[in-house]
């Protein structure tokens, strides 16, 4: 589970960010919004918080948080097989003004199998200036496990026979992390693994008609998920009744190979064996008509449905996979209606029981009604609830409402929108 995600000099963050999934002792009668981890060796549990959800306005910094947690993940899976010319394509360091720095520096704190590990990086175009691994260790004593400045390696991971052939010689485009997933896997695997699963990025801009061929297909290979998919379906009032799935035969050679990532030569004849063999799964989502059941193509269901159907793997992986993860979501509340909203938070937030409560999601949003009722009984709790915003060079910076200490039955929408705590867009007049 995530504890931490922090960075430096990446997008419109000039100076250092610390996003804490840690719950405060701002609310220590109540348990919602909580999950409690254990850590080896340790007899007390970490309380982590389920969700945190970001305010602020246009421009502010919400998204460019949300991609720096996938910029991470990215680096992690890709750079142990980069050719050694290829740049660094998340290098995203601040543009306006002079940075002070030209490096940028990303990093992660998380519980992986029973154990907490502290992990991060900086780099720039072309090259990883620094790289450490840390097991924070319960006592507060940290093991150093991999200290990199740039191509010296130095830590207790040097003393593996296997790792030690990694670190001998390596690219300088490549993370020492990422390549021990690959060349010494019973060293580095869970970790690296486990740092990607907690660091995953989505956003609303995810093309409609991908998500319903990847649900599509979901269905066909999950039993549980597509029941899990109509009763949610059915739940939000959206006028579903049952869930179907066409497979469509692929007579196009470029559907095909646009499908299949199929790159090679072979001609239209040698691939028509293999497209015979396959289909493209489109969903299909039945309503009740006057002369029964009525299927309607994916693309003809309105936005909201589709945005829920978008969304439904990533919320079942959050409460189902074996694993725990971690998910970073731009724009969760795009074209769905505040009461679905508020009603899929809390039940995400409040009501999933503890056993199934493996996942963390951290979202971007302009709903305030998640906001509404006294902090004591709202949907999210303030340590949940953080804000973005730009000072006058231009610079963002993260805070949380937990920062300002109030009273427990204030209601944070309304101050919030009074401009109590800022990140609040200033909107001017506007003429012809």
């Amino acid at each position: 589970m995530l504890i931490e995600f922090y960075g430096q000099n990446f997008g419109c963050f000039r100076d250092e960010f610390r996003l804490s999934m840690l719950a405060t002792e701002i609310d220590p009668e109540s348990d919602r919004g909580i999950v409690e981890v254990r850590v080896e060796g340790d007899d007390e549990p970490l309380r982590l918080l389920r969700a945190v959800a970001l305010y602020g306005a246009n421009a502010s910094g919400k998204s460019t948080l949300l991609r720096a947690a996938g910029a991470l993940s990215h680096l992690l899976a890709v750079t142990s097989r980069l050719a050694s010319d290829t740049r660094l394509a998340p290098f995203e360091p601040f543009a306006l003004g002079s940075p002070s720095r030209e490096s940028v520096t990303l990093g992660a704190k998380a519980v992986i199998e029973g154990r907490v590990y502290d992990y991060s990086i900086s780099f720039d175009r072309v090259a990883f200036l620094a790289e450490r691994l840390v097991h924070c260790l319960p006592d507060g004593a940290r093991r150093t496990l991999i200290d990199r400045n740039r191509q010296d390696v130095s830590g207790e991971w040097t003393e593996n026979a296997q790792f030690e052939l990694v670190a001998k010689e390596f690219r300088p485009n490549a993370l020492l992390l990422s390549l021990g997933d690959s060349l010494a896997p019973g060293l580095a695997k869970h970790i690296a693994v486990g740092m990607r699963r907690l660091l995953r990025h989505s956003d609303a801009l995810f093309p409609r008609f991908l998500a319903g061929t990847d649900v599509a297909e979901r269905t066909r290979e999950d039993s549980a998920f597509s029941d899990w998919l109509l009763a949610r379906l059915r739940t939000a009032d959206v006028g579903v009744i049952d869930v179907r799935r066409e497979e469509i035969p692929l007579q196009s050679d470029i559907a095909w190979r646009a499908l299949h990532r199929w790159d090679t030569e072979d001609s239209v004849e040698d691939d028509a064996p293999r497209r015979k063999k396959h289909a493209m799964s489109r969903l299909s989502l039945l309503h009740a008509g006057r002369s029964g059941p009525t299927p309607l193509p994916y693309e003809k269901e309105s936005l909201g449905t589709q945005r829920i159907v978008q969304w439904s793997p990533l919320l079942y992986d959050l409460t189902h996979a074996d694993k725990p993860r971690a998910a970073f979501v731009d724009e969760f509340d795009a074209s769905m209606h505040p009461v679905l909203l508020r009603a899929l938070i809390e039940h995400f937030n409040c009501e999933v029981p503890v056993q199934n409560a493996r996942g963390q999601l951290i979202f971007a949003t302009h709903e305030t009604s998640l906001l509404d009722d006294e902090a004591k009984d709202a949907v999210l709790r303030r340590d949940q609830i953080y804000f973005t915003e730009k000072d006058s060079s231009g610079a963002a910076r993260l805070f949380s409402v937990a920062e300002f200490k109030e009273r427990n039955n204030l209601n944070i929408r309304r101050r919030y929108l009074q401009g109590r705590y800022g990140a609040l867009p200033a909107v001017g007049a506007f003429t012809e």
